[in-house]
């Protein structure tokens, strides 16, 4: 059964018109400048008052590094790509989560701030991203190490790890996807079925924003949609996600995957909870961040042992 603060969030999505943004290429356009904001890609005051932040620069953008306050307790090292489409700035509930995490772990979480299309596409964002994690994870072990991608962060994280496949480069500990789109098309029927009743995402501007990330390459490239990778020899893999979410048909797709190559791919469904639930003040987003934070310890425990 849906929670009650479950579904005041989803009316409160459906009252702010959240959906709007994602119904056409103009109307993206149109407001990308405050879904863009220098503002939204800066860690909130509160932050800096509770957690030690430290910034550097990657290929001229902000890579934000924070710790506890009070010192950090654990060696695991956080890497996140946020999501938005590759069109948005970190929004709050992004940095509610990272703040959820340190503190539950003390551990150090890295949130790169990679440019964002139309105006970069996948050929400046990509290597962005990998750069950043080099250079902020570099003092880790790679068994400490978590990758963690939200929406299109879910895109930027299984071409991390596969680059780093690629390259004969060690694997993070794990994996965890939240809500993830690796499907830049989004044309499974099952997401026009899903539309209606996602109160956050339209079909119809993922698409358009599918193809901005992939400037000259084909949406099913691997190199840009990771559905039509393969998963061999990545470390294991989490992924949470609703089925009030067009989504869902990626994450299922995930499991596949990995069941194809004898990955390990735990597949969390939540009945009626909507994109990036996981981040929300919730019993359910509770709930799924005890099985995150589960898989987080086993796999630390089975990489070092």
């Amino acid at each position: 059964m849906v929670s009650l603060r479950a579904r005041l969030i989803i009316l409160r999505l459906r009252l702010q018109r959240r959906k709007r943004f994602y119904s056409s290429a103009v109307t993206m356009r149109r407001n990308l400048s405050s879904h863009q904001s220098r503002q939204r890609a800066q860690p909130p005051n509160w932050m800096r008052r509770r957690y030690r932040i430290t910034e550097s620069r990657i290929d001229d953008h902000a890579c934000f590094t924070l710790s506890p306050g009070q010192g950090i307790r654990s060696p695991i090292h956080i890497f996140h790509m946020h999501g938005g489409g590759f069109v948005e700035s970190p929004e709050p509930h992004h940095w509610r989560f990272a703040a959820r995490l340190v503190d539950c772990l003390g551990c150090r979480y890295t949130l790169p701030m990679y440019p964002l299309a139309p105006e970069h596409d996948h050929s400046t964002i990509v290597p962005m991203v990998e750069n950043a994690y080099h250079r902020s994870v570099a003092g880790s072990s790679a068994a400490h190490r978590v990758v963690v991608g939200d929406s299109a962060g879910g895109t930027l994280a299984l071409l991390l790890t596969r680059h780093l496949r690629e390259r004969d480069m060690e694997q993070p500990s794990g994996v965890v996807l939240l809500s993830p789109w690796i499907d830049l098309a989004t044309d499974d029927p099952m997401s026009r079925v899903i539309d209606p009743v996602d109160p956050e995402l339209g079909v119809t501007g993922l698409r358009q924003a599918g193809r901005w990330f992939a400037g000259t390459r084909d949406l099913d490239d691997p190199e840009v949609s990771p559905a039509f990778g393969a998963l061999d020899g990545s470390a294991p893999v989490v992924v949470f996600v609703g089925d009030r979410d067009i989504l869902l048909p990626d994450a299922r797709r995930i499991k596949r995957l990995g069941d194809a190559a004898g990955v390990e791919v735990d597949l969390y469904e939540y009945s009626g909870m909507f994109h990036n639930w996981i981040m929300q003040p919730i019993p359910e987003g509770r709930r799924a961040i005890d099985q995150l934070l589960t898989f987080i310890d086993i796999h630390q425990r089975r990489t070092i042992s």
